[in-house]
């Protein structure tokens, strides 16, 4: 669900122990920007059921015309004639094996299973590897299940549309006339509504306590989401950001709404009519008999290997990504929306009302990647695609439909150390069926003058990240530098790898994969920018709110703090002519270089306890000790900020330092505070450490 929490502690901790060094601010590590990268896992918000997490920034599928909101196309039926380009692929197959096969064993990948549906033939369901690496167990596409993740999400959003059809919801009425349990917190003097749920627009912060409820805890989801709810950022509508808290808070409307537990509108509406008989939400330490033996077990890297992972919890938060299914009930999902709502003689939607589920309840950039109504809608290389990606722990899955083409895909694996099949496959299996060459590398050629496009120009955080507690500070080290290189070139810094982005239309931007970055602009200024996935929008930010000032006010709090402690120590045994001013400020200065060398060493424990807890250890273990001692390492730096403030004016007024030494004891002061500052910026102190 966004950046892990283990990769954003290490960071955390290498950006700190070189702060000192630092003289440019470290590259985003994903544009999705998580969901995102130029790299196999990319770095995202602690969130870990996350659509969006790609090795590169999820493509961003275009359109050949401006996407309407409300009345798109109607979808194909998979019974329709298919494309010439669809019948030509006879060879697909062959063409997946190999590609699929190879990407396992190059990615060290336990298993995986994958269903390819097109009009007018029956799925094509393969598998390759291993569910049970200790038994030899294969991966079976009829039969074995995975944990799909955020994909889960795509069933609420299915019962909305047909609550909302037959007049038990309203998209557009306030959540809160339906809700009885829970009541979501006033801002903005705006209501949230189903639809900006539905496209993540709804203004809440992230949250990693989702993550912390155990599947055996008692608490129903309503209890949870009052207990969990996170504080509102923007306004309705506003901005792009991914919610799993949001998308709980959809499934607890739509009980409410219709008088029956979600579990049963999830069975008795959804998996039953449409066969899905191997779909479930149990938790996997849950799963008994055949049920059991349906697993495919998740794996990590262990000892050279690969080792059993524990399953991540969810509790009652399970239905915005704790479902499990196999492939072949995964190609019946894809088939029913391939159908616009209809399979097998089984009706459950309009055609009229499938349309509205397939369309974008926003239009503010109709050329870019958006949502239509919770699925991803991403335009790529000319086709327009619909889908949504999961991660759970050890499990990744990805759905890629392209409803106009009649194709669906459906891909998940069970080890997680590589996001790159998941999401690469399913774009060259549509390359291929589709008769599409393979994209072109973008030619860099010389650097020009940047003209207006320089105005795009600057430092971005995902908007997806915590606002008001101490995990805020984690976006600090996850920051996208966006570089114009020319009127019409764009590149943005993720990692090592940069991604260039060439204009397309008018702020908009693709990259030679295809994915697309839309420039939001609010009065004509540049405030943001949508990603590739359509579940993001960075925000742009100043110097105060770049990441850059944090390191800097660190940096050189540690730098004159090791000065102040050099100095004791040379001095010591030495013959004293100072007076009281004299000691007090030195002592002042100790104190101030201890607290910030206590600041580090509770940063890189931190790093060590997280880098040793995977995302099952944080049920019953979050908030981890170590945030804590950070958090109070923060104020013991605040309170020695402001005993060197108190003693700044003696220091010049009545001490009998030397000017080299009052100037410096000047410049660490000023650090110091700054650096307090930034703490209370990011959140490190004055909040809850959750």
């Amino acid at each position: 669900m966004c950046p892990q929490p283990t990769r954003l502690f290490i960071l955390l901790a290498v950006l700190w122990t070189s702060a000192a060094f630092a003289q440019a601010p470290p590259a985003p590590a994903e544009l999705d920007m998580a969901e995102t990268q130029s790299q196999d896992e990319p770095p995202a918000p602690p969130v870990l059921l996350d659509p969006e997490t790609s090795p590169e920034p999820l493509p961003a599928l275009e359109p050949e015309l401006e996407l309407e909101p409300e009345r798109p196309a109607a979808p194909p039926s998979p019974t329709d004639e298919a494309t010439p380009a669809a019948h030509a692929a006879d060879a697909l197959p062959g063409f997946i094996d190999g590609l699929a096969e190879g990407l396992r064993r190059e990615h060290a990948l336990a298993g995986l299973g994958l269903a390819v549906v097109r009009s007018g033939r029956p799925p094509l369901l393969l598998a390759y590897g291993q569910a049970d690496l200790a038994t030899g167990r294969e991966v079976d596409p009829e039969r074995s299940l995975f944990r799909i993740g955020s994909v889960s999400k795509t069933f609420i959003w299915t019962l909305a549309m047909m609550l909302a059809e037959r007049g038990q919801l309203d998209l557009d009425a306030d959540v809160n006339g339906y809700l009885k349990s829970v009541t979501v917190a006033p801002a903005f003097g705006a209501p949230v509504t189903m639809r900006d749920l539905m496209h993540h627009r709804a203004g809440f912060e992230d949250s990693v306590q989702v993550f912390s409820v155990g599947d055996d805890d008692p608490r129903p989801l309503a209890q949870l989401l009052a207990a969990h709810q996170p504080r509102r950022v923007y306004p309705p509508g506003a901005r792009t950001s991914y919610s799993n808290w949001g998308s709980a808070l959809a499934a607890q409307v739509l009980e409410d709404a219709a008088g029956r537990p979600y579990e049963d509108l999830l069975r008795a509406e959804l998996l039953e009519p449409l066969g899905m008989r191997d779909t479930d939400w149990s938790p996997p330490a849950r799963l008994e008999g055949d049920r059991a033996a349906q697993l495919a077990i998740g794996y990590r890297p262990h000892d050279g290997g690969l080792g059993a992972q524990a399953y991540m919890q969810l509790g009652a938060y399970w239905p915005a990504g704790g479902m499990l299914s196999s492939p072949a009930d995964m190609a019946r999902w894809i088939s029913f929306h391939l159908g616009g709502g209809e399979l097998d003689g089984v009706r459950l939607l309009s055609p009229q009302m499938h349309a509205r589920l397939f369309s974008r309840g926003f239009t503010d950039r109709p050329l870019g990647a958006d949502l239509a109504h919770g699925f991803q809608d991403r335009p790529f290389r000319g086709q327009r695609v619909l889908g949504h990606g999961g991660a759970t722990s050890a499990y990744l899955a990805n759905l890629m439909l392209v409803p106009e083409q009649g194709l669906g895909v459906f891909i998940a694996q069970n080890s997680g150390q590589s996001r790159s099949l998941v999401y690469t496959l399913p774009e060259q299996i549509l390359e291929h069926a589709l008769g599409l060459s393979p994209p072109a590398v973008l030619y860099a050629g010389e650097r020009a003058e940047a003209g207006a496009l320089a105005d795009v120009a600057g430092t971005y955080l995902n908007n997806r990240r915590v606002f008001s507690s101490f995990t805020a500070v984690f976006a600090a080290f996850s920051p996208i530098r966006v570089e114009a290189v020319s009127a019409d070139t764009l590149l943005l810094h993720q990692g090592e790898r940069p991604q260039r982005f060439r204009r397309v239309a008018e702020d908009v931007f693709e990259s030679a994969g295809g994915q697309r970055v839309a420039v939001l602009r609010d009065g004509g200024s540049v405030v943001g920018l949508a990603d590739g996935s359509g579940v993001h929008s960075l925000e742009r930010v100043g110097w105060f709110g770049n990441p850059l000032s944090l390191l800097a006010g660190f940096a050189l709090s540690l730098l004159f703090g090791l000065f102040a402690l050099f100095g004791a120590l040379w001095r010591l045994g030495r013959t004293r002519s100072g007076g009281a001013v004299d000691a007090i400020a030195v002592g002042a200065g100790l104190i101030g270089a201890v607290s910030v060398l206590a600041l580090l060493v509770c940063g890189l424990l931190l790093a060590v306890a997280m880098d040793a807890t995977g995302p099952a250890d944080l049920v019953g273990n979050y908030p981890l000790p170590q945030m804590l001692w950070m958090h109070y390492a923060g104020w013991a730096q605040v309170i020695a900020a402001g005993l060197m403030l108190l003693t700044l004016a003696p220091v010049w007024t009545s001490s009998r330092l030397g000017l080299l030494r009052r100037l410096g004891y000047s410049l660490f002061t000023v650090s110091m505070v700054f650096l307090a500052i930034q703490l209370w910026h990011w959140r490190v102190i004055g909040a809850a450490v959750v």
